[in-house]
Order: structure tokens, then C-alpha cells, then sequence
């Protein structure tokens, strides 16, 4: 299990060919959450359906200092932490939608 504070942080560090970023979401429900490469950054957002109407309630963009492999971006979330793993590579298309699994 892994524990960020303060709550909704993100912590971004490199760890051999790939950035990994960590979002603090706890109680979010994991469909809720979108997770986008797109223009050179990483998009996270949650939303949330109330009277069938979809509300956006966290959004965080990050730019990457390096080329990302856009189709080996993966993203999990557990116990309230999205763990979003970014291959780096030498360059790529700028827009990608990367499932989340639970």
C-alpha cells in the first residue's frame, strides 16, 4: 500500500526508461477516472455523475521533460493512488487515452 500526503498530491520520479506518476484520489470510484496523453502532457481527471450530469471535481496536468511511448502508458489505481507508468522515448505522437485498471 502506498500513502501520499498531503491528500490529492502528485509525486513524478524517473525510474529506469520510464517516468512514474503517482495521484493521491482517494475515494473516487476508479471509472470515474480519465487518464489522457495529449500535447506533450499527462491529463488525470475525475468526474462525478450527479442527477445525470457529469461533474469534473480533479483535473491535473503534467508536461514530461522526455518523448513518451504513448502506447506503453499504463495506469493503475489502488487504494486511492493512480500509479501512471510513461515509457520514455526518443519521439511520439502527442495524444493517447489510456485505460485505467482496478
Amino acid at each position: 500500500m502506498t500513502t501520499h500526503h498531503p491528500p490529492k498530491g502528485v509525486e513524478l520520479y524517473r525510474e529506469d526508461d520510464a517516468y512514474v506518476v503517482l495521484f493521491d484520489l482517494p475515494e473516487h470510484d476508479p471509472n470515474d477516472i480519465e487518464v489522457r496523453w495529449h500535447d506533450s502532457r499527462l491529463h488525470v481527471e475525475a468526474v462525478e455523475n450527479k442527477n445525470g450530469e457529469r461533474h469534473r471535481i480533479y483535473h491535473q496536468s503534467i508536461g514530461l521533460p522526455k518523448a513518451i511511448e504513448e502506447d506503453g502508458i499504463s495506469a493503475v489505481y489502488d487504494d486511492g493512488v493512480l500509479t501512471v507508468t510513461a515509457p520514455v522515448t526518443e519521439s511520439g505522437p502527442e495524444h493517447h487515452t489510456v485505460d485505467v485498471e482496478y
